[in-house]
C-alpha cells in the first residue's frame, strides 16, 4: 500500500468516526452536533489535499440536484441579507442552519459508504437515542419535572421525539428485513416497544402525530410492495395495520371521557360551605377541566384566607411560571374533586402546594402523564379559547395566534418576504398591529417552517424550499427507500406545527439524515 493510499485510509476512518459524532450527538450531546461538522469539514480538505481530487469532489457535487438544492436553499438565506435590517438575529440564523450548508455538500462530494459503515452509524445512532431515553425515564421515575416535557436532557422534547420515531422505523425495518438470530430479534422487538412507550409517556401532540403517519406510511410502502412476493412486505404490512387499529382504538378510548361533561342540578348543589359562607356556582364564566365545572363550590373568600396558610405567593398573583394562581389552584382542586373553599386547600399535601406553586394546574395530568393528560389539557386550552379568547399559555391555542400574525406578515411581503433576520421583529410588530390577546411572554415565532420561510423569503423562497425537501424522492425510483421515505414524512408533518429548522438539533437532524440516506448510503 502507497503511503497516499495509507493516509487515505486513515482519512476514511476519521470521516466515519465525524459520522457517528453527528449520530450520537442528535440526541446526546448539542456540543458534538457543532464539533462533528467542522471535524468532518477538516477531514474533507485534508483528503482533497491528500488525494488532489478537488475538482473531482466538486464534480460529484454539481452532478448531485438534490445535494446543490439543499445548498441552494442556505444560500438564499444568505441573499434575504440585502433586504433584512436585523443582522444579529441574521448571523444568528446562518449559524443555526449551517449544517444544511455542510453536510449535503460534504456527503454528495465524497463517496458511498459501504453496508457494514453505514449500518453500524445507523447503530450507534439508534443505541444513542436509548442512552438519551434512559436519562430521560430517569428523571419521570423520580418525578423530578414540572411539565413531563422537561424530562428530554439534552435537547427539546419534540426533536427529541423526532428522533424516538426515526429509531422506531429503523428497528421496525431492520427486524424485517434483516436476518439475525433469534435472540437477537428479541432484542429488537424489546427496544421497539421501549421507544413506543417513550413516545407515550412524552405528552407531544407532534410525537403522537408523526408516529401515526410512519405507522400508517410503513403500512402503505409493504403494500405497495407486496407484488415482490417477499413475505418481510406482507408481515410488515400486517403489523403496521394491527398497530393503527390498536392505536385509534386506544385514541378513542381516551378522548372519549374527556368529551363528557357531567350535569349539573342546581336544586342539589350545597349553598354553603362547612364555614357557613356562601358558595358560587357557575357553569358560564368558568372553564370545565376533565368533564367538571371549574366553577362549581367556590368561595374566593375562604380561599384567600387558606392560601396564606400553605404558601408564601400571594393569592391574586401568579405562579412562577407566570400562571394566574387563583386560576391555578381552582383547576388543581377541581381535578383532585375538591371543593374550592378552605377545607379544600387545606386538605391539598405539602406536594399539591409545590406543583401549584410551580403551575401545575391538573393533578391527574401530572400523576399520570401520558396520551390522557396531553388531550386532556389540549382540550382544556382549546375550550378556554373557544369561550373567553384566551389562548395565554396553551400550546394549540397560542398556535392559532402565531399563525394569524403570520399571515398577516405574509400578506404585507407577499413575495421576497422580510429577510432573513427581520422574522422576530416582524412578529414583534404584528402582534400589537392586530391586537393579539398574547401576553408578551407568549409572543412566539409561527411555530410552522412552511410560514416561517414565507415570512423570511415570501413564496420565492417557499417554493425553493419545497422543491429543495421533494424533488430528491420525486426524481429518481432509487431514493425511494423505505428509511428515505419514512424520514421525508417525519420532517413534512414535524415543520407543520414547529419550526423545525431553527434550532440546531432540527436543523442537523434534517441535514444529517437528508444527506446521508440519499448520499451517503450503499449504492447497491
Amino acid at each position: 500500500m502507497t503511503q497516499q493510499a495509507s493516509i487515505r485510509s486513515y482519512l476514511n476512518q476519521a470521516y466515519l468516526f465525524g459520522l457517528l459524532m453527528v449520530a450520537v450527538g442528535l440526541t446526546l450531546s448539542p456540543f458534538l452536533m457543532g464539533m462533528s461538522q467542522f471535524w468532518i469539514v477538516i477531514v474533507w480538505v485534508i483528503d482533497g489535499i491528500v488525494g488532489k481530487d478537488f475538482n473531482q469532489k466538486r464534480s460529484r457535487f454539481w452532478q448531485n440536484k438534490a445535494a446543490v438544492l439543499l445548498v441552494a436553499f442556505y444560500l438564499m438565506h444568505v441573499v434575504g441579507l440585502l433586504w433584512t435590517s436585523d443582522f444579529q438575529y441574521a448571523m444568528k440564523d446562518l449559524r443555526v442552519k449551517l449544517p444544511i450548508l455542510i453536510l449535503p455538500f460534504v456527503m454528495a462530494s465524497l463517496q458511498p459508504l459501504d453496508r457494514k459503515r453505514f449500518d453500524f452509524v445507523m447503530l450507534v445512532y439508534v443505541l444513542s437515542a436509548f442512552v438519551a431515553t434512559m436519562f430521560s425515564f430517569s428523571s419521570y421515575i423520580r418525578h423530578d419535572y414540572e411539565d413531563v416535557r422537561e424530562i428530554s436532557r439534552f435537547i427539546s422534547h419534540i426533536r427529541f421525539c423526532l428522533n424516538i420515531v426515526l429509531c422506531i422505523a429503523v428497528i421496525g425495518y431492520c427486524l424485517f428485513t434483516r436476518k439475525s438470530q433469534w435472540w437477537s430479534k428479541i432484542v429488537q422487538v424489546l427496544l421497539l416497544l421501549w421507544f413506543v412507550y417513550q413516545i407515550f409517556i412524552f405528552e407531544s401532540l407532534s410525537g403522537y402525530v408523526v408516529f401515526g403517519a410512519v405507522v400508517i406510511v410503513s403500512a402503505i410502502y409493504a403494500f405497495l410492495q407486496w407484488k415482490k412476493g417477499r413475505g418481510w412486505r406482507i408481515a410488515m404490512a400486517v403489523s403496521a395495520v394491527a398497530v393503527l387499529l390498536f392505536g385509534t382504538i386506544v385514541l378513542l378510548r381516551e378522548i372519549k371521557p374527556l368529551l363528557k361533561v357531567e350535569t349539573v342540578d342546581f336544586s342539589t348543589l350545597e349553598q354553603t360551605t362547612a364555614q357557613g359562607n356562601p358558595y358560587w356556582h357557575d357553569t358560564i364564566f368558568n372553564p370545565v377541566e376533565d368533564g367538571k365545572f371549574v366553577g362549581l363550590y367556590y368561595c374566593k373568600q375562604e380561599m384567600q384566607e387558606a392560601w396564606p396558610k400553605r404558601s408564601q405567593l400571594p393569592f391574586d398573583g401568579t405562579t412562577t411560571n407566570g400562571e394566574n394562581l387563583e386560576a391555578t389552584i381552582a383547576r388543581y382542586l377541581t381535578s383532585k374533586d375538591l371543593r374550592k373553599d378552605f377545607n379544600g386547600i387545606m386538605a391539598l399535601t405539602d406536594e399539591d402546594i409545590r406543583n401549584i406553586e410551580q403551575g401545575v394546574a391538573n393533578y391527574n395530568n401530572w400523576k399520570h402523564p401520558g396520551l390522557h393528560a396531553r388531550l386532556s389539557a389540549t382540550l382544556f386550552e382549546y375550550n378556554l379559547y373557544r369561550r373567553f379568547n384566551n389562548p395565554n399559555g396553551g400550546s394549540l391555542s397560542q398556535r392559532i395566534e402565531f399563525t394569524r400574525a403570520a399571515s398577516h406578515i405574509i400578506r404585507r411581503h407577499p413575495i421576497f418576504g422580510v429577510g432573513t433576520g427581520d422574522v422576530p421583529q416582524a412578529f414583534s410588530q404584528t402582534y400589537d398591529e392586530i391586537q393579539s390577546p398574547l401576553n408578551e411572554a407568549f409572543r412566539f415565532r409561527a411555530h410552522n417552517q412552511y410560514l416561517s420561510i414565507m415570512i423570511a423569503f415570501g413564496a420565492v423562497g417557499l417554493l425553493l424550499f419545497l422543491v429543495a425537501l421533494l424533488f430528491p424522492w420525486f426524481s429518481d425510483k432509487k431514493n425511494r427507500t423505505f428509511l428515505y421515505t419514512v424520514f421525508l414524512c417525519i420532517m413534512l408533518l414535524s415543520m407543520l406545527p414547529e419550526d423545525t429548522l431553527e434550532t440546531q438539533a432540527g436543523a442537523t437532524m434534517f441535514a444529517f439524515f437528508t444527506a446521508f440516506l440519499l448520499f451517503a448510503s450503499p449504492k447497491e
